[in-house]
């Protein structure tokens, strides 16, 4: 009984954690095509492309982020010049109205603030839990009769025994503890992470390369399905791709065309009779052999 008790009162505190990462349903952003974009996938996640004479800019859908459209963007400068590229160059829309690109800074409020409500919630929990664990107790109950010349007596006695309440308070409280702790840990991982993927403002050489993290903001009241559309602008091209948020499976847009997956035809070896004929090295010309003769004198006049 006593580890019935206990186990109840871990699982009470415990399944905050799953309460609060919960979500409605299971949302997926499918891509959408809109104009000269390319479409590769890797393992059932796609990967559009779209290539011009100044630039090439990759994207691809990530986990979201607490129901928030996010993707990874990749950036290849093709000009002549260095060329700056940050969030200030994305901009977003969701069925055609504007929603913001969010910043590291506020990601970064975000995380904290989720985190310290978490933090509150997982301690009025443990707090609450061990409360209603100290009225946790056993008791014995004992009767008899005792006969005397006076006439026969009943009597009873009772013995409660709180240790059983003082454990488990004890465990509400080291399991609040130990939820809060995961929290940090959790907060500290994030905050990392998002220092250094979340597209911030970066220098591009020409013939090199930068990429990173890009949050949507989550619009408000918004029906699924709707339409994202991020548009980057780099190098004076805008780059478009849009995706589709929806319930998985559910609502899903037209497959690209076969025009659309950027196919690498195999390069074939010519056939015989074609008159095409292999390009060889030219035979390298033979050296004559050092002689071991030397030169004549030369004559005196």
């Amino acid at each position: 009984m006593e580890g019935g008790i206990i186990k109840h009162i871990l699982a009470v505190v415990l399944s905050m954690s799953l309460v609060t990462e919960a979500s409605a349903a299971d949302l997926i952003l499918y891509p959408v095509q809109v104009g000269s974009e390319t479409i590769r996938y890797r393992t059932g996640i796609p990967t559009l492309n779209i290539e011009t004479p100044s630039g090439s800019i990759t994207i691809t859908p990530l986990p979201l982020d607490h129901n928030h459209a996010t993707f990874g963007v990749a950036v290849y400068n093709k000009g002549d010049n260095s060329t700056n590229f940050g969030i200030e160059d994305i901009t977003a829309t969701v069925d055609g109205k504007p929603t913001p690109v969010l910043s590291r800074e506020e990601l970064q409020r975000r995380a904290k603030s989720r985190a310290a409500w978490s933090a509150v919630g997982m301690a009025l929990l443990a707090g609450v839990a061990a409360a209603a664990a100290s009225t946790a107790y056993t008791s014995n109950q004992s009767y008899g009769n005792i006969r005397t010349p006076n006439g026969t007596y009943f009597w009873s006695s009772s013995y409660r025994d709180n240790s059983i309440g003082v454990l488990g308070a004890s465990a509400a409280v080291a399991a609040g503890t130990a939820g809060i702790v995961g929290i940090q840990n959790r907060l500290d991982y994030t905050l990392g992470t998002l220092a250094t993927d979340v597209v911030q403002t970066t220098t591009i050489d020409p013939d090199n390369s930068y990429g990173g993290e890009v949050v949507i903001e989550k619009p408000s009241g918004a029906k699924l399905p709707y339409d994202v559309t991020l548009t980057m602008h780099f190098n004076g091209t805008d780059y478009p791709f849009t995706f589709r948020m929806t319930e998985q499976g559910k609502n899903r847009p037209p497959a690209f065309t076969s025009a659309a997956l950027g196919n690498r035809p195999r390069i074939k070896p010519p056939e015989a009779g074609s008159g095409i004929t292999p390009i060889s090295p030219a035979p390298s010309t033979p050296q004559p052999a050092p002689s071991n003769t030397p030169p004549p004198a030369a004559s005196s006049s």
